[in-house]
């Protein structure tokens, strides 16, 4: 935890860089590591795939439950896809 005093020095720094080259704080501010990229996508289709299959499994067995949890995993995939094309836009837009 840093002092009243760190906070406003590291706040000060923060500013001074804000001021001085606004591109690359904005850069710096959404970088992000390539390698985290893939694996958000992988976990996000794999979160798709599962939420088929469970949903395919459970009709054919005749599994409600089992139909509603895929329809859930499905919803959460959609809903990952959504923030990550709004990550990709806001990127672009700031670049």
């Amino acid at each position: 935890m840093l002092s009243h005093h760190e906070d406003r020095e590291l706040r000060a720094i923060e500013q001074w860089f804000e001021e001085s080259d606004p591109a690359l704080t904005r850069m710096l501010r959404n970088y992000e590591a390539p390698e985290r990229t893939h694996l958000r996508l992988l976990m996000r289709i794999g979160i798709d795939v599962l939420g088929s299959v469970l949903f395919l499994l459970g009709a054919i067995l005749g599994q409600p439950v089992l139909v509603v949890v895929a329809f859930l995993l499905i919803v959460v995939g959609v809903c990952l896809h959504l923030a990550a094309g709004g990550r990709r836009r806001r990127q672009t837009r700031d670049r």
